[in-house]
């Protein structure tokens, strides 16, 4: 009987679990900028590897490693635009923003941050970049700055999964034509932080051809680049499950807001599982 020979292996090979997010913590560093702590993470497509302050695949280390072997955070600021920055626009007085790590799957661009708000579907990407990953999310004062005694920053990393069977219906036939709040206590029980991340089923059976719905977390004001579904085909529903950032009601309750085109579109809501951290993950 043969004897298999010895296997040498010269590089190691790192099996990283699906979607993972190892480090890149968020803190606050001033009233205008946060710090994303070294670490890596997969592309929300897990397709991709992104650094921050280790090498990347062409052997780049961004930021650079200082004196001492000091790794730095990645700062980003809310007073630019674009890359290390706000995403688009001007930042705001009392709004949730999300918090995401962007980068290249070419390699020519290195890895960076980017807030945008939590009631867009996805970040505004900056030109050359093609991927991205939610990391936290974080609230700015009643004077646009980001402050830690009033607005601690939530961190993904600590984030935990649920999964609800049967699903939980939580919006039946609803047609309001104006942004309209639907509670969703019931899923998620009430004391946890705000930015849950709600996975939905829903039913929609527009009455026309290119009736939509949309969704956005309660307490958001914006009309555009909200998650939506359009309409394929007049009176027949049409299922899909969608991911949407929820928000908080009166109620201290987990809650996002719907509409529809017309009052003959009916769309259904399910809650299938959600995404959030308890207020137990941070210090008083």
């Amino acid at each position: 009987m043969s004897t298999p020979a010895a296997q040498v292996q010269n590089d190691p090979i790192f099996s990283l679990p699906h979607l993972y997010i190892s480090g890149l913590n968020i803190s606050v560093a001033s009233t205008t900028v946060l710090a994303i702590a070294p670490g890596q993470a997969r592309d929300s497509n897990d397709m991709i590897d992104m650094p921050v302050s280790f090498p990347n695949l062409q052997g780049n280390t961004n930021p650079p490693i200082l004196f001492q072997n000091y790794y730095q955070p990645l700062f980003v600021s809310s007073a630019v635009n674009g890359v290390n920055g706000l995403d688009t626009g001007t930042i705001a007085a009392s709004t949730q923003y999300a918090i995401y790590l962007i980068g290249d799957s070419r390699g020519y661009n290195n890895v960076a941050g980017v807030l945008s708000l939590t009631s867009n579907a996805f970040p505004l990407l900056p030109n050359g970049y093609d991927s991205y990953r939610l990391l936290g999310f974080i609230e700015t004062d009643g004077s646009s700055h980001f402050v830690y005694a009033t607005h601690e920053p939530q961190n993904m990393a600590g984030a935990l999964g649920y999964y609800v069977s049967p699903p939980s219906s939580v919006l039946s036939g609803g047609n309001a034509t104006t942004f309209t709040g639907v509670d969703c206590n019931t899923p998620v029980p009430a004391g946890t932080l705000p930015n849950v991340i709600l996975e939905l089923l829903v039913t929609f059976t527009p009455a026309a051809i290119g009736d939509v719905v949309q969704f956005r977390p309660t307490g958001s004001s914006a009309t555009s680049g909200v998650p939506t579904i359009v309409g394929v085909t007049a009176n027949v529903a049409q299922t899909q499950y969608l991911q949407i950032i929820a928000g908080v009601n009166g109620s201290s309750h987990t809650s996002f807001d719907y509409l529809v085109t017309s009052s003959s579109d009916a769309v259904s809501v399910s809650v299938v599982g959600w995404i959030g951290t308890p207020h137990t993950a941070y210090p008083t």
